[in-house]
């Protein structure tokens, strides 16, 4: 009899605390809310930075595409770019050490998100970095 008592105790329990999980109609009217698609946000290049200046190359998609959206040399230790979101991006930089060059290379996907909150559609969007710093 114990054991029937425990188990109804536990069943309820877990009911009450799986009813109290937000679903996704959910409404929380203090949420910040865009409800405007986000279709930009900002790229950030990390480097090591050089006196004489880091070239890099930015690319759209993959590395093999060879789409370039632009060539700049960087003189500080990181650069953003505001570009279209929904799309990867791969970034390559050029390091002089010696007769040697070393190339750094990093790729992340630029995402807009979205969800519902008291029936309004909000997007949001988080910036990526790519890391193109040496490692020493």
């Amino acid at each position: 009899m114990n054991w029937i008592k425990r188990c109804i105790i536990v069943l309820l329990s877990l009911i009450t605390a799986a009813s109290c999980t937000p679903d996704e109609n959910s409404c929380d009217p203090n949420l910040i809310c865009t409800t405007i698609s986000i279709d930009s946000n900002w790229v950030n290049l990390s480097i090591t930075e050089q006196l004489s200046g880091v070239p890099i190359i930015l690319y759209n998609g993959n590395l093999e595409n060879n789409l370039i959206v632009v060539r700049d040399t960087l003189y500080s230790d990181s650069h953003d770019y505001y570009l279209p979101t929904g799309i990867r991006y791969t970034a390559e930089a050029y390091y002089r050490s010696g007769p040697n060059i070393i190339i750094a290379v990093d790729s992340k996907k630029l995402t807009t998100e979205s969800f519902t909150n008291c029936d309004d559609t909000c997007y949001e969007s988080d910036e990526i970095t790519l890391d193109l710093v040496l490692i020493e």
